[in-house]
């Protein structure tokens, strides 16, 4: 069931009753006065359809007469004296008669046309289409008509086949009739209704007797007297729709068949409309077109059978039809329709201004209830209405106030509840705020980081450590896939969601600030029952603690070593110095014959030598205290390797210094740096002695500037082939200033394999090497907190680079006591 409140919501109680006081005052009066006037309408319209047919009537009788009269006329002529011994001697004579008869009958027909003036034209025509005859009105345009029979030098010959078209299929005594126009002299048109009949004798046509009649006499006889309607419109329009007379356009007699090409009724009216008015039949017409119609054919076009007094036949259909104009049918029902609409105007006035006015009575009460309910929706309990009407309004307005009351009640106990939860939210909630804080500083100050994922992989929490420890960022991941943020680190957990285990992964990533860092990821199921629900990861940065691993290993190696070489070093001094001087005394003596004392400078050279390699060993062992003070680098370098040009120049080794200029001071032990920077160089001669190169193509460079670091540089990882190798130390950040020492060669370079091992003690490739040199390189280097890397190529070359930061000598003292104590 429809509901009307659904549809039209705007209305309220007041306009509810407006609109049944304005539809109990004016919905009968409509209904009444709708009946009426379609009731008029319809009777307006029969009367005027009924007036409109009688007036066709009238016209097709009154036509009927007309042509009666003319038909009279022309079989009077017909049957004259002078013209029946015309067709008798025509016909003896088959086709030439005398023209004495054609005197007289042309005297007899000037005598009849001066009795009638509604003729314009006699025409007599032979069979074969010659004008033997012509009478015909002389001054057609005057008022009183005279008529002269034509000469014959002015009648035609031949052009009248109209007229034989025009009776082709008559018999005897039948005239046809059309309308046409006739050119009077040459320059006038006349319009004419032609009546043609056949003279016949002993069955063979002899000739054509044409009465052609003004066109005007025919419509005088439609323009009698009708119906006095001065809207009323009488036309005569031809079977293909050109008009031949129209009521409205009757100015010009002699130009109405001149402007049917312009006039039709196709260009007045609509295709069904002159559609049905050419069809032929009797009928009225009120739709499709703004006027009422009755139509109808002016006469038969076929002879009427069985009646010899009018045998007509017309060849072109006329019709006729009258009408008048809707609107003016229609204008008192327009009147009454106009009366009808004032007194529903007035009534509907009335009704609204009673209905207000009793309306008035209990919507304001109404309205009062409904402000106060608004008042007390807003929290004003203690508001009361005050309504006196005596009624059910008065009733519930009283209800109203004990609601209101009840209201108010509840309301204070409500407020007194609601502050005491409050006291225990707040309460609560700074309990949980605390413990929250608790947590978050608890988890930020740890140094692993912790990464909540649901079972989709979704990062529900991550601690602020994240970004410190992966180097990823941890800003707005809250919601992201984990792999949107890590994309390598997702795949590691499958497992542990499925099999609800502890795993963990140790993984090596590229931190943008300390480079290549190690890092340990410990997934943790989270479990709700039995089920897996969330996955919580620990990652841990664990480089420190393997790069502190690994100097244990290398320290402990350092301290073995040490151990080893200091008891070799002491053993051998004792033995050295005894054997040295024995070999000395067997010297001194004055019997030894010439290859005995050159046996005795070998020996001698050869503990020499072992006392060299002693030296290197107690040196090792016991490395002496580092004495840092500000020295410049390209000095130290300089210094360098004008100690070794003797022996590069010994070897016809190339050695290229390309040195910095704005290289300054750093606090240095000198000493130690030197002994480092010859050791390396020396390196560089005999490898490119070990490659077999010529010494002309030899070549050691090296290199100072200062520099910025675009990356973190670590020391402790090691790549073999055309990559480097870091000595185990110290970590240098990124856009850390440095001096960087660069010692090149072009010689044998060195295999994969050994690049590892090319700082442990004791390891060498030398035939007479002790294997202490770089690792005493190394350990200079990490005392001046700097980063030793080797970049090698087999049968291309090496080189050395050494970082050195330029920080205050403080740090640097304490990176050199640490030297010291390992």
């Amino acid at each position: 069931m429809v509901k009307l409140n659904n549809i039209f919501r705007w209305l309220s109680i007041r306009n509810k009753l407006l609109i049944a006081f304005a539809g109990l005052s004016i919905f009968p009066l409509t209904l009444v006065g709708i009946y009426n006037i379609v009731s008029t309408v319809r009777l307006m319209r029969e009367v005027a359809l009924q007036e409109l047919t009688g007036d066709v009537h009238t016209i097709r009788e009154k036509t009927e007469n007309f042509l009666d009269d003319i038909s009279s006329d022309i079989r009077v002529l017909q049957n004259s004296s002078s013209m029946e011994t015309w067709m008798q001697r025509t016909s003896l004579s088959r086709g030439f008669a005398p023209s004495a008869d054609l005197t007289h009958i042309g005297n007899e027909i000037l005598s009849f046309a001066k009795t009638k003036e509604i003729y314009y034209q006699f025409r007599l025509i032979d069979e074969s289409g010659d004008e033997l005859l012509r009478v015909e009105c002389d001054n057609p345009s005057d008022s009183t008509k005279t008529f002269r029979i034509v000469t014959p030098s002015e009648l035609a010959g031949g052009r009248a086949q109209y007229y034989f078209l025009l009776v082709d299929k008559l018999g005897r005594n039948q005239i046809a009739f059309a309308p046409a126009e006739v050119a009077h002299r040459g320059v006038e048109r006349i319009p004419v209704i032609s009546f043609a009949l056949p003279l016949m004798e002993h069955g063979r046509r002899l000739g054509i007797l044409v009465a052609n009649v003004f066109e005007k006499n025919l419509l005088d006889v439609i323009e009698t007297k009708r119906h006095a309607d001065p809207e009323r419109k009488v036309v005569l329009v031809t079977g293909d729709g050109h008009y031949l007379y129209h009521s409205e356009k009757k100015r010009d007699w002699n130009r109405l068949l001149a402007s049917r090409e312009e006039d039709n009724l196709a260009r007045d009216y609509t295709p069904q409309v002159a559609t049905s008015i050419l069809s032929g039949r009797e009928g009225t017409l009120t739709e499709g077109t703004k006027e009422i119609i009755s139509y109808a054919p002016l006469f038969e076009t076929t002879p009427i059978p069985g009646t010899s007094a009018r045998s007509l036949s017309f060849s072109i259909p006329i019709i006729v039809f009258v009408s008048v104009p809707e609107s003016a049918v229609m204008g008192p029902a327009r009147s009454y329709t106009m009366t009808l609409f004032g007194f529903l105007v007035i009534f509907l006035c009335f009704a609204v201004g009673l209905g207000l006015l009793a309306t008035r009575q209990f919507t304001r009460p109404i309205s009062q209830v409904q402000r106060g309910a608004e008042i007390i929706a807003e929290g004003h309990y203690e508001h009361r209405l005050e309504v006196q009407t005596n009624d059910e309004i008065e009733q519930l307005a009283t209800q109203f106030n004990r609601m209101a009351a009840s209201l108010q009640a509840h309301d204070q106990e409500l407020r007194a509840h609601r502050m005491h939860l409050e006291d225990m939210v707040q309460q609560r909630t700074k309990e949980l705020l605390e413990e929250k804080t608790k947590l978050h500083l608890l988890l930020d100050n740890v140094p692993s980081a912790f990464v909540l994922l649901d079972r989709n992989f979704c990062i529900l929490t991550v601690s602020a450590a994240f970004t410190r420890v992966t180097g990823l960022l941890s800003g707005g991941a809250i919601g992201k896939e984990y792999s949107e943020v890590d994309e390598a680190g997702a795949s590691m957990w499958v497992s542990a969601f499925s099999n609800g285990t502890t795993e963990s992964r140790t993984r090596q990533v590229r931190h943008p600030d300390s480079g290549d860092r190690l890092l340990e990821y410990v997934a943790v199921p989270m479990k709700e029952g039995n089920k897996v629900t969330a996955l919580l990861l620990i990652i841990t940065d664990i480089t420190e603690r393997k790069r502190l691993e690994q100097q244990m290993v290398q320290t402990e190696k350092l301290v073995a070593a040490a151990e080893m070489s200091s008891m070799i070093a002491h053993e051998f001094r004792n033995a050295l110095t005894s054997v040295k001087m024995i070999i000395q005394l067997f010297g001194e003596s004055k019997h030894l014959s010439r290859s005995e004392r050159r046996s005795l400078g070998v020996a001698l050279d050869s503990i020499r030598h072992m006392e060299g390699i002693v030296t290197e060993l107690l040196s090792f062992a016991r490395p002496k205290p580092l004495m840092f003070k500000p020295t410049n680098v390209n000095r130290v370098l300089h210094s360098s390797i004008e100690f070794i040009s003797p022996h590069v120049r010994k070897k016809e080794v190339a050695l290229v210094s390309k040195l910095d200029a704005s290289v300054g001071e750093l606090p240095l032990d000198e000493s130690l740096l030197k002994e480092a920077i010859i050791n390396l160089l020396l390196n560089g001669i005999q490898a490119i002695e070990a490659n077999g190169r010529m010494t002309k193509r030899g070549r050691v460079t090296a290199t100072s500037k200062s520099l910025s670091l675009s990356a973190p540089l670590t020391g402790g990882s090691y790549r073999g082939g055309a990559g480097k190798a870091d000595a185990a130390g110290l970590t240098l950040a990124r856009h850390t200033n440095c001096v960087q020492i660069k010692i090149s060669d072009n010689g044998c370079g060195i295999a994969d394999d050994q690049l590892q091992k090319i700082f442990d003690p004791f390891y060498t490739t030398k035939t007479n090497g002790t294997g202490l040199g770089l690792p005493m390189v190394q350990r200079t280097v990490a005392a001046h907190g700097g980063v030793l890397q080797v970049e090698s190529t087999v049968h291309k070359g090496t080189t050395f680079s050494i970082y050195l930061p330029i920080a205050n000598g403080q740090k640097k003292q304490r990176h050199g006591n640490h030297s010291r104590r390992g």
